[in-house]
């Protein structure tokens, strides 16, 4: 018997697909957040938890030894120093392929079409034509990250006419959506030709920094940069004063260091940047369709367990993801 815990609200459908998925002999407890299993005391008895417990919190686990994330990056575990080394860690990647690929084809269209500078213009009275708008067809889309997300905004961009190029860490897998691909080491080549740049990076020591001063100068003064990696892959302070200096056309940011940025920062108010909040795939809110993605990785997963067979998205700590 298994005893499994369930932290996210979940709909009665929700939780009828779990508990088709899992052996007659389980125990199934449903909370609707970590501190409601905690103050329930049942968490000492805990085998697998779909959710993302505190630090602290899995060390009172004792019988912990899987965690299923509902978010597709890891480095809040993978960065601390005392993350057990008896308990497996898998994350949701594969669920945010589609919501976060909309979300980076909206920002950019968001700036080639000028909406920013239209809705301040509206607000200040005018009502002007702006010459500079622009297109995807045609643009060359460098993708750092040829992961689920890589791949469908590689799909979608397709569909406008882009020429999208991936950036990997080895090709040794197959790379569907892309006209061309190259291993990491190549990206300082790819740069000067990229009309468009997307990061969609996990965030590890080796990809933290990877954007600084230098290699933003490489890029074209009318390129976008686009993060929905993590904040840090991105120097804030040398991308904020290539954009204040007319070095790059703009940047979509999902993702700051620091984040949220201070109330003051000029990244907060400049026409030519699409800023939000963490949320171009966010892991449990109410699109129905990413928590389906999610819950079937979880239960094929619970399916894999009963097997004792490597389980889907495990997380390998010496690469961080």
């Amino acid at each position: 018997m298994r005893i499994i815990a369930v932290t996210k609200q979940c709909t009665q459908g929700e939780k009828n697909l779990i508990l088709s998925s899992v052996e007659k002999e389980d125990r199934v407890l449903f909370f609707d957040s970590e501190k409601e299993l905690l103050k329930s005391g049942e968490y000492a008895n805990i085998e697998i938890i779909l959710g993302e417990p505190e630090l602290d919190m899995i060390h009172l686990m004792k019988k912990l030894r899987w965690i299923q994330m509902t978010w597709a990056g890891a480095n809040q575990y993978t960065s601390a120093p005392n993350f057990p080394d008896h308990i497996t860690l898998t994350s949701a990647s594969g669920a945010y392929g589609a919501v976060i690929s909309e979300y980076i084809v909206s920002g950019i269209l968001t700036l080639y079409k000028n909406m920013f500078s239209y809705r301040v213009q509206l607000q200040r009275g005018g009502w002007n034509r702006i010459e500079s708008d622009d297109t995807l067809e045609g643009k060359r889309i460098l993708i750092l990250g040829t992961g689920n997300i890589g791949q469908e905004t590689a799909k979608r961009l397709r569909c406008f006419g882009a020429y999208t190029v991936g950036i990997c860490r080895t090709q040794a897998r197959k790379h569907l959506f892309f006209d061309e691909i190259y291993t990491i080491d190549h990206v300082d080549a790819q740069l000067p030709g990229a009309d468009v740049v997307v990061i969609a990076l996990p965030g590890t020591t080796k990809t933290r920094g990877l954007f600084d001063a230098e290699r933003i100068r490489k890029l074209k003064s009318d390129a976008i940069l686009v993060n929905v990696g993590r904040g840090f892959i991105v120097n804030t302070d040398d991308l904020t004063n290539a954009l204040q200096n007319g070095f790059l056309r703009g940047a979509v940011l999902d993702v700051t260091d620091p984040e949220p940025l201070p109330e003051s920062h000029p990244l907060r108010t400049m026409e030519n940047v699409l800023l939000t909040p963490h949320i171009s795939g966010v892991s449990w809110g109410k699109n129905m369709f990413t928590r389906k993605r999610i819950l079937d990785i979880f239960c094929e997963n619970i399916k894999l367990d009963q097997q004792n067979a490597p389980k889907r998205n495990q997380i390998d700590f010496s690469k961080e993801y």
